[in-house]
């Protein structure tokens, strides 16, 4: 009996410790600033219309979030690259997404949620001067907003939103470094 209840109690802690694991967020180092993202809790909500938007997008051929051009940057670019397209998306491409669907418009006001606090504590870095923001990083994200200007703005949001599995990606990477 006593046995049993030591095996139940210690599953139930293990359990527990495995479930608030994927919430709690990874700290990643974008080079001299760290930061904490919440990859699984961004993922899981992005799921929710994924589809959706990959599917409304008639632009497929055009990439605004290219891997190539993500993988390029130097460490010491990320935290800067990060804090511009955050705010990109923030600025631009949330506040623009037209949904009749209410799951859609929740899931892209989560997400935009998440990018500010994320901003947040992007900009304590750059107010730190932990953040470079070199002419190479500016070129990048005037190429993305310049490609996502192009588009028809009805379809420039759901595009944009759909491509943040590409984001989430480099995230990742950066959290394997």
């Amino acid at each position: 009996m006593k046995l049993t209840l030591i095996l139940s109690s210690w599953v139930v802690c293990t359990l527990l410790g495995c479930l608030g694991g994927t919430a709690q967020a990874r700290k990643l180092h974008l080079g001299n600033c760290v930061v904490n993202i919440h990859t699984h809790e961004l993922r899981h909500h992005f799921q929710h219309i994924r589809q959706a938007m990959i599917s409304g997008d008639d632009h497929k051929n055009i990439r605004l979030l290219r891997k190539d051009m993500m993988h390029s940057l130097q460490v010491t670019e990320t935290c800067c690259f990060l804090k511009q397209l955050l705010h990109f998306y923030m600025d631009k491409v949330f506040i623009s997404f037209k949904s009749g669907h209410s799951l859609h418009r929740r899931t892209t006001s989560v997400l935009a949620n998440s990018f500010l606090g994320i901003s947040k504590d992007l900009r304590a870095c750059h107010a730190q001067t932990h953040c470079e923001c070199t002419e190479g990083v500016r070129l990048k994200l005037a190429g993305i907003q310049a490609m996502y200007e192009k588009l028809d703005q009805a379809e420039a949001a759901p595009k944009a939103i759909g491509e943040l599995d590409s984001l989430f990606e480099w995230i990742d990477t950066l959290h394997n470094h």
